[in-house]
């Protein structure tokens, strides 16, 4: 049974503390694993929270849902304590057991510190007792005789017909309590219990300690187990609703949607103001946009980036798209995340810098960046430097690697990379995006691209056997190293394969299988459309199995495995496409040249000759 009831009595009083959570010791604990979704105020508002389902708990109203103790009353700092470790099943929020108990008590104090108040006085902890024998017959009955179709509905999905007059819409109960636990039936069952004793404070849901009987509050927790047992929609996923609200609202499309200190809103926190004169203190190259003139001081930063993707963001297949006949708000939407300048929507030859220094760290010509500046850097105390946490969070990402729930398709956003690392093993750990793609600051944002950086982030394994004439064959994929889906756009492909050799290395015909992993989606110009999604999670894996015989089978005597990756696929069709209509000429050597580039990044990721073994025969007896 899960002991949700650590021990103690209420918090101690918060006097003791400083009140302003930023000046707590918690705080840059807070900000690294907590800020994105609960925001720089506690309000619930971080950058996170447009593309999250539930959303994110504003700690200032200081209502906690999941106490041990009844509506009313503060929880219990071990309530607080097993949130924060187990995490709310079926929600974006983990649990985070790498932080050090003394880390994750550093955290509460800049949670108690949003909401003071809320911890005043002690709270004494509803005992249930000892579980007796689950009676979920019982528990049903009850379950009609005490009115909660009332609320929660007939079949428990939260749609009863007092539901639509409530602040906050009751449980769907036939998904996933979220009520942190530790995992099995017992768990589950205990979770129910607690949350039908204490009740859930900010919602309608009141508690039953004192009303009903433990023997009854058990009951009923094996009724909500037994229409549950955990199934339902996954962790963070967009409701139909959730979509269709955002749908109705104002485009924030390459934005960072949070809310914080100014310093961290100028950044990405809308489209890129113009910078407008140069102050007369600046020098000519600090009074320079270009990427090449940042490079007289920070020549190192500027050779990592050159290659890169980023560096490349204006290429010929945006300029192709972009510069003839683009509606205005689509040319600006794109521009947004490769050239994000607002100079550079006019001056061509700086939007051929893409995604330079500019874009990222110069507003209104102060500039930006990380704490901690590189001590080699010579200070210029003419030229305003201000350090900023945002970026070295992956929400310094998300305004041009997440889209908002409108473009759904199949229920997830087309570009949703943010929200996978989200609700992947990584961001729990404190793991950015900078820490796999900038590592020790390096400017080369290595992806997809790269076959060394998609080497760490795969493993490949197989087997293969003769059976009777049969030659059986499998290729499993691991997805090790990626923090988010692998691959996580709708732009790459990956193509697993499985391919026979006989004794010179030959391929023999007929035997070879191919499966494509990635998000297959295609455009019928009104609508998007998905036809599979094959993309790996995170931990996760995918296989290929196949078996071959007849023919020249016999021969074979090598499985080979191959991953090889397409990184442009979708565009190398959408490139083809166009060509294949009427173009201007100009518009036609851009296209050209861009289908050029993508069907030339293809690569192979990894390769495997396995032996086909015969079968292992069972011993002979005598």
């Amino acid at each position: 049974m899960l002991a949700l009831v650590l021990g103690g009595w209420g918090p101690p009083p918060l006097s003791a503390l400083p009140t302003a959570p930023q000046a707590q010791r918690g705080w840059p604990i807070y900000e690294r694993f907590c800020l994105a979704c609960h925001g720089v105020n506690g309000d619930g508002r971080g950058p996170a929270a447009p593309y999250l389902w539930p959303q994110p708990r504003a700690f200032t109203r200081g209502e906690f849902k999941w106490r041990s103790t009844a509506v009313g009353g503060p929880p219990l700092l071990d309530d607080v304590r097993a949130t924060i470790q187990l995490g709310a099943p079926g929600t974006a929020m983990p649990g985070f057991a790498a932080l050090a108990p003394a880390e994750v008590d550093d955290v509460i104090d800049v949670v108690r510190a949003f909401a003071p108040g809320a911890w005043d006085g002690n709270a004494p902890a509803i005992e249930l007792g000892e579980p007796p024998p689950p009676d979920p017959e019982r528990g049903a009955a009850l379950w009609r005789d005490k009115g909660c179709p009332a609320c929660h509905g007939p079949t428990a999905d939260g749609h009863g017909p007092s539901s639509f007059a409530l602040r906050a819409p009751p449980y769907d109960l036939t998904t996933v309590l979220h009520r942190p636990r530790e995992a099995g039936l017992d768990a589950y069952r205990a979770a129910a219990a607690h949350s039908i004793a204490t009740g859930l404070a900010g919602t309608a849901m009141p508690s039953f300690a004192g009303t009903l009987p433990a023997a009854d509050i058990w009951a009923l927790a094996d009724h909500i187990a037994a229409i549950s047992r955990g199934t339902g929609a996954a962790a963070g996923a967009t409701p139909p609703q959730a979509i269709a609200a955002d749908r109705k609202a104002p485009i924030q499309t390459g934005t960072w949607p949070g809310i914080g200190d100014g310093d961290e809103v100028a950044v990405f926190g809308g489209p890129v103001a113009p910078q407008g004169p140069p102050p007369a203190a600046l020098a000519p190259a600090e009074a320079s946009l270009q990427a090449r003139q940042c490079a007289r001081c920070h020549a190192k930063q500027f050779r990592e980036w050159s290659p890169s993707l980023h560096g490349a963001a204006g290429s010929p297949g945006l300029l192709a798209q972009t510069e003839y006949g683009m509606a205005a708000d689509e040319r600006a939407a794109c521009l947004r995340c490769h050239a994000p300048l607002a100079e550079q929507a006019t001056d061509p030859a700086l939007r051929g810098d893409g995604v330079a220094c500019a874009g990222c760290h110069v507003r209104r010509w102060v500039r930006r960046g990380p704490p901690a500046v590189a001590p080699s850097l010579l200070a210029l105390p003419g030229y305003p430097l201000v350090t900023v946490g945002l970026y070295e969070r992956g929400d310094f990402c998300l305004p041009c690697h997440q889209l908002p729930p409108r473009t759904a398709v199949a229920g997830k956003p087309l570009l949703d990379t943010y929200r996978e690392w989200l609700a992947g093993p990584y961001m729990s750990r404190g793991v950015q995006c900078q820490h796999c793609h900038m590592p020790d600051r390096e400017h080369t944002v290595l992806g997809i691209h790269d076959p060394a950086t998609v080497r760490q982030g795969l493993r490949l394994t197989g087997s293969a056997q003769r059976d009777r004439g049969v030659v059986r064959a499998t290729a499993t994929l691991d997805n090790i190293g990626a923090g988010h889906d692998l691959p996580t756009t709708t732009t790459p492909a990956l193509w697993l394969s499985i391919t026979l050799l006989d004794a010179r290395g030959a391929p023999i015909d007929g035997a070879t299988d191919r499966r494509r992993i990635g998000r297959d989606v295609w455009f019928d110009g009104t609508t998007w459309h998905e036809r599979s999604d094959t993309r790996i999670p995170p931990g996760a894996s995918l296989s290929l199995a196949r078996g071959w015989s007849g023919g020249r089978i016999a021969d074979a005597v090598t499985a080979r495995l191959v991953v090889e990756v397409y990184p442009d696929e979708f565009y190398e069709r959408f490139y083809a496409d166009k060509l294949a209509g009427t173009l201007a000429p100009a518009q036609r050597a851009l296209y050209a040249q861009a289908a050029t580039r993508a069907r030339g990044s293809h690569y192979i990721a990894e390769q495997r000759d396995v032996t086909i073994s015969p079968p292992i025969l069972p011993p002979i007896l005598p």
